[in-house]
């Protein structure tokens, strides 16, 4: 099981953190319907999505206000976008505002590892579904 004290370093420690900066500049500079250019290796080469393909055009439509076109692109990308959005804030936040997140975040421990793990599952969930949906498509077209 996941342990108390890592809680916060699952939804806030400095690889989070760094993450959801890089995600948010991805955001802003990529145009919101993608470049035409597929950066997914594992669809390049299978043509099969990943469980992350399309979450980049997501976020990137999200934080425009395109939300319909977020969802299509991935579901998963509006919470990836708010999760990145109180990421990024709360560590623009004083160390006093962070340690308060940190000690409710492990007081409340089993509740925001088992959202965590939720995340990671449907995300997996997701991307398996959509790739077997993609592969009987492929074979079936192939016939």
């Amino acid at each position: 099981m996941l342990r108390p004290e890592r809680a916060s370093r699952y939804w806030l420690g400095k690889y989070c953190v760094l993450i959801a900066w890089i995600g948010l500049a991805c955001a802003i500079i990529l145009p919101p319907h993608g470049s035409g250019i597929t950066v997914c290796w594992i669809q390049g080469a299978t043509g099969i999505p990943c469980p992350g393909c399309g979450m980049t055009r997501s976020l990137s439509c999200a934080i425009r206000g395109m939300f319909s076109e977020s969802w299509n692109y991935h579901p998963l990308g509006l919470f990836v976008l708010a999760l990145f959005l109180l990421t990024a804030a709360q560590s623009l936040c004083r160390s006093s505002v962070r340690e308060r997140l940190v000690n409710f975040m492990q007081t409340h421990a089993s509740f925001f590892n088992g959202l965590y793990l939720s995340f990671v599952v449907v995300f997996i969930g997701h991307g398996l579904v959509r790739a077997l949906l993609a592969a009987i498509r492929a074979v079936s077209w192939d016939a």
